[in-house]
């Protein structure tokens, strides 16, 4: 799962490069929410840094990095003299785990749950994103142990693949296969053997045959629970479809759905939404599993709209417009509690709303000194972590208590751990 976020280094007390933990500054607040201190991995547009949250010390940055699915650990490549220097790190502590050479220049798109197996492609043109494919006809994947301790296998496939994710027993690369290759329209999930080499569709949770579907991502999160990926996709055909293909299927409608690709069983499937939330930008909605992966919940606030969905039946069960305020910066953010029974959302405004998924009631909102791009849980759930552009707010989520660490240019929280 790509988190590619980045850090202006210009942030960091007494500047570039800081491999080891930097004095807190004076003028920073001490959360009041617990003497624990947990260690937050942040992203901004330059790289990633890991610091300790009741100090702000930095303990250690870098650049253009992806992180596992449970985000714990992060992995970054340097290239030098024809080959590529892969590094891994623990973002519980920002320590180098292992570094490993290999040939060629290659990029790192997807990293498994065990921390033993690692995908590579070319690096991406300048300023392109993988969310939209490129065209072509041949991919060639690398798959590495970053330990150092099993085989790196290059494999070459006809057609065009993007990495998606490594299945739970490491014996499967989850591959975006886009169609037409030359002329990407539409993608199918399928999966490569990374014993033989060999690429097969995956099918359905209820065996059905694997369909094309047209579609563009707009947000994703892994249930650790469940091990499940969900991917919230739209399907604009208007905008983004030519040649009839999409017209086919869905006329001039601006489809959405949530893509669960299951990591242990390898099944896929399309989870249809309501009407009411198709068609929303990127920025608007967002995700977050229940944490015994029984619910998904969905956040569209520009309607003002939660839905909850079965993640056994996968279908929309309940739904309910709830007043989340007005969306003028930032992104939406959401949120479990610990105990499963709050929901908590930040819409770009200066506050994060309280809801009671029992009921499906606003409970009330947190004010908070500043635009909220991001949201992030302790691991006991006392503390919640708001990023607010310039700072991170600590929440007390018994009292509601805040208090802020002053570091500047931060757009999200991809982890956090309390060691």
């Amino acid at each position: 799962m790509r988190v590619r976020s980045m850090i202006l280094i210009s942030f960091l007390i007494g500047a570039a490069a800081c491999t080891g933990r930097t004095e807190p500054r004076e003028a920073r607040e001490r959360p009041a929410a617990s003497s624990l201190e947990d260690v937050l991995v942040l992203g901004t547009q330059d790289g990633t840094v890991i610091v300790g949250s009741s100090s702000g010390a930095v303990l250690s940055s870098g650049e253009d990095e992806v992180a596992a699915p449970d985000g714990s650990r992060l992995y970054a490549t340097t290239q030098l003299d024809g080959s590529t220097f892969l590094e891994a790190r623990d973002s519980s502590t920002g320590d180098v785990l292992s570094t490993t050479e290999l040939d060629g220049r290659l990029d790192v798109r997807a990293a498994s749950l065990s921390g033993r197996a690692v995908a590579l492609m070319r690096p991406l043109p300048a300023g392109v994103d993988s969310t939209y494919a490129l065209p072509r006809t041949r991919t060639t994947i690398v798959v590495t142990d970053p330990t150092g301790e099993g085989a790196t296998r290059r494999y070459q496939l006809k057609g065009n693949f993007e990495p998606e994710a490594f299945s739970v027993d490491d014996t499967r690369l989850f591959l975006i296969q886009y169609l037409p290759a030359e002329a990407p329209h539409a993608y199918r999930v399928t999966f490569l053997r990374l014993l033989n080499g060999r690429v097969d569709p995956v099918f359905g949770r209820f065996k059905t045959p694997p369909e094309r579907m047209p579609g563009i991502r707009l947000a994703q999160v892994f249930d650790p629970t469940s091990e499940q990926l969900y991917t919230l996709y739209t399907n604009r055909a208007a905008e983004h479809f030519h040649d009839g293909w999409a017209d086919a299927s869905y006329g001039d409608r601006e489809v959405s759905f949530v893509h669960v690709l299951n990591l242990r069983q390898g099944w896929a499937y399309c989870a249809g939404l309501p009407r009411s939330l198709w068609g929303q930008p990127a920025r608007a909605q967002a995700m977050a599993p229940s944490p015994d992966g029984r619910f998904l919940y969905i956040v569209d606030s520009m309607r003002g709209l939660i839905a909850e969905m079965d993640t056994k039946s996968l279908k929309v069960t309940r739904s309910e417009r709830i007043d989340l305020g007005t969306l003028e910066h930032g992104r939406t953010s959401a949120r479990m509690s610990a105990d499963g029974n709050t929901l908590y959302v930040g819409v770009g405004g200066s506050a994060v709303s309280r809801i009671d998924v029992e009921r499906f009631e606003l409970l009330g909102r947190w004010p908070l000194p500043g635009d909220v791009t991001g949201l992030a849980l302790s691991d006991d759930g006392v503390r919640l972590y708001a990023a607010l552009g310039d700072s991170l707010a600590v929440v007390d989520t018994g009292t509601g208590d805040a208090a802020t660490l002053s570091l500047g240019r931060i757009q999200s929280i991809l982890h956090v751990a309390t060691p």
